[in-house]
This record gives C-alpha cells, structure tokens and sequence, in this order.
C-alpha cells in the first residue's frame, strides 16, 4: 500500500470561492463519512498558509499586495500552504501521494494577474520550493481541469524541465493541439465529450510523454468542472474521476516513484465531490475499501 497524504485546512472550506468551489468542505466531509482516512497509510494534514516569501518567488510584489486586499487572501494562502506542504512531505519520503483541498484555483495565476477564482499559482509555488530545497529538477504537470491552464504555460514557458499537458484544446479558443505546437514539453490536447472519450485521451497523451519524460515530482491540477453538472465542459460523470486518478497513479507510479500531488478546488456539486474524493484516495492509497463496486 501507498503512504497518502490528505491536505486540508477549515479556512479552505468555509472560506472558499464557492462561485467556482462549490463543494470543497463537503469533498473532505465525504472522506470522513467513508472512513478512508481512518486507514494507518492515510495521513491527513492540516494545511498551514504559505509564507509570503514562498509565493514572492512566482508572484509579483504589486500582485501580492493586491490580493492582500480582496476577501480570498487567507483561504489563497492556506491554499498555497497545502500544496507546498505536501511537495515537502512527498519529496522528503514522509508519504508517496498526496491529495490537496484548495478554495481557491491555482492554474490561471500568472506572475502578476489571475481570473476565474486563482490567485496564486499553487503547482509553480511548489515547483520553485521544491527546487530550492530539494534539489530536484523535473516537473510534469498533467491539467484535465475545463479551461486551459495559462497562468501555469506563462509561468513555465521557456523552462524545458517542466512537461505542462493541458487537457482545452477546441473547447476553449482554438489552443493548438500538441501535434501544433512545436515545443514537446507544452502540450495542448481536447477534452472527451464522454467518459470513455475521456479516458482515451488522456491515456493516449499522457503515460507515453510523462514516462519518457522522466519528472521527480507530477501535479495533477484535477478539475470537476468538466462533470456534466458543473459550469465547463459538462460531459463527464463522477465515475469517470477515479478511472482519471488510477491511470495518472499508475504513470506516476512508472516513472518518478509514486510521486504525485492532486490538487483540487472540487469545482462540481456536492454529490459527485463527495462520490469522487473518498474512491481517489482509495486508488492513490491502494486501500481496495471500493474494490466491490461494480464499474
């Protein structure tokens, strides 16, 4: 069994931009109810906020003192928090997986501006923690969220050691296929209008690139804004997430050591959150609690 770690902080549930993270308090509740985090390989965290300076690596001054000033400053730095946390708990070998509750997005935070409920970039925060502090060097981030990542493909273009795949592609502006773009570590690929097309994709694009990559650490920026009751793509089922979360394992688990962090705002209804979370840390711990299902 993997060692898994489960990141969550009140402030992120009760404070969260509820506009876009609707069912983040619930997602964890959902966990509690069905007793995964009772198990002796499921750790939970409570996610401290993320120091000013950690984030002034990625983020600008004058961005920083701007969102000091909204109402989403604490539940953004517990967010940030959570995530860096649990790059130092995997990195150092304390667990091997981790999965993050945020309020607030990450993927669209450039270095000094944001939209769509983001306001720090939490996969870049924890890249440059983890490369001043441990060293390492490779990073792939896989983005199945709705909408393209493009905070995160600003915040990381030009650097070669960071393999961005960004499930958009035609939904949202005409993102050029990865097939386009020229450069092999900043992908683009469109998302499925099923579950089964779904899954297709993502195992078509992701476990050959990620494994031939040869990253230290994956983040899995993992949208429920794609479920057919959310406000994005509206084609996939809640049962298609824990298939998603069994093959990012399994390709994390192939090529850097189980080394993954799955952040997620629960950007669906309660009821698909609360189906989706407790089964994707059932995976990402090898528990089998769920393995009598019927698919």
């Amino acid at each position: 069994m993997k060692r898994t770690g489960v990141f969550y902080h009140d402030v992120c549930g009760k404070g969260a931009y509820k506009t876009l993270a609707m069912s983040v308090e619930e997602g964890f509740q959902s966990l509690e109810r069905e007793n995964v985090l009772s198990y002796p390989n499921v750790i939970f965290y409570e996610s401290k906020p993320a120091d000013e300076e950690v984030i002034g690596k990625v983020h600008a001054e004058n961005w920083i003192s701007y969102v000091k000033g909204t109402p989403w400053w604490e539940v953004s730095l517990y967010s940030m928090g959570g995530a860096v946390q649990a790059t130092e708990e995997v990195l150092r070998g304390k667990i091997d997986n981790a999965l993050v509750f945020g309020g607030v997005g990450g993927h669209h935070a450039h270095s000094d501006d944001a939209w769509g409920g983001c306001y720090f970039n939490d996969s870049m925060i924890g890249i440059h923690y983890a490369r001043e502090n441990f060293g390492v060097k490779r990073f792939a981030i896989i983005d199945t969220d709705t909408h393209h990542g493009d905070g995160t493909r600003s915040l990381a273009s030009g650097d070669e050691h960071i393999l961005h795949i960004c499930f958009c592609g035609s939904f949202f502006g005409g993102w050029m296929s990865g097939e386009k773009t020229g450069d092999r570590t900043k992908l683009c690929f469109s998302h499925g209008f099923s579950d089964e097309k779904e899954l297709e994709n993502v195992k078509k694009e992701v476990p050959g690139r990620v494994e031939e990559f040869k990253p230290d650490l994956i983040y899995w920026v993992f949208g429920l804004d794609t479920h057919k009751d959310s406000y994005g793509t509206a084609t996939l089922t809640e049962r298609c997430y824990p298939k998603l979360a069994g093959m990012i394992k399994e390709t994390a688990d192939r090529a850097c050591d189980g080394r993954l962090i799955v952040k997620t705002a629960c950007n669906a209804p309660a009821w698909a959150t609360a189906y989706a979370m407790p089964r994707i840390v059932d995976l990402l711990a090898e528990l089998g609690h769920f393995a009598g299902e019927s698919t």
